[in-house]
């Protein structure tokens, strides 16, 4: 049941994502908060799913089951095509954020982690690319949140070890979270910007 929960759950705020991107506005950013935009690179391959899915809804039209399961074949049809779409909205309605309060990284509607700044101990710009055959999503303590290519070009290096939960419910822990942005060196400098600013304005003793 707990499975079921989540997948319910991952659907609902797939759509709020589509509803967001409608209206075009982002979730979570606000304050000192910077977006931090993601996925660019993988438009194309939505457009190309998207596509797809709108055609075997039309191609299950043409062929006569009677009208209910007609009815039920499109229905589901255009279903699959609003969550194509709404998996892609939810990558640029929700980016990832950096402020002087946490940096948050986030995939769409299936993972949001929030890590408090001072548990991150340094975030660097490194990109990698992985092995599509070996690469796994959670390995040795790392969370491996890489794009449509397989890769990343952002380490968060923590001082403590985090949660994160998979789409599905699973907890896993992690030290390590390697994750891509459209411009990392604009999230390292956005990083460093609001930790130089948060130590001007904090009191001095005395």
């Amino acid at each position: 049941m707990g499975a079921l929960r989540n997948l319910v759950r991952n659907e609902s705020r797939t759509m709020t994502g589509l509803w967001l991107y409608v209206r075009r506005r982002e979730d979570g950013v606000d304050g000192d908060a910077v977006a931090v935009p993601y996925g660019a690179n993988g438009k194309a391959i939505f457009v190309v799913m998207a596509v797809v899915s709108a055609v075997e809804a039309g191609l299950f039209w043409l062929i006569d089951f009677g009208i209910v399961v007609d009815v039920v074949l499109l229905v589901l049809g255009v279903y699959s095509v609003l969550l194509v779409f709404g998996v892609y909205a939810g990558t640029v309605v929700r980016p990832h954020v950096v402020s002087s309060r946490e940096v948050r990284v986030r995939w769409s509607s299936f993972y949001d982690v929030r890590i408090p700044r001072e548990n991150v101990a340094a975030l660097r710009h490194l990109k990698e690319s992985h092995d599509p055959l070996k690469a796994q999503k959670f390995r040795d303590g790392t969370w491996l949140s890489h794009d449509n290519f397989y890769e990343t070009n952002l380490v968060a290096e923590l001082r403590e070890p985090i949660t994160v939960t998979r789409p599905l419910g699973k907890a896993e822990t992690v030290r390590v979270v390697k994750f891509q942005a459209d411009d990392p060196k604009a999230a390292v400098e956005a990083y460093v910007r609001l930790a130089s600013e948060a130590r001007r304005n904090r009191p001095r003793a005395g």
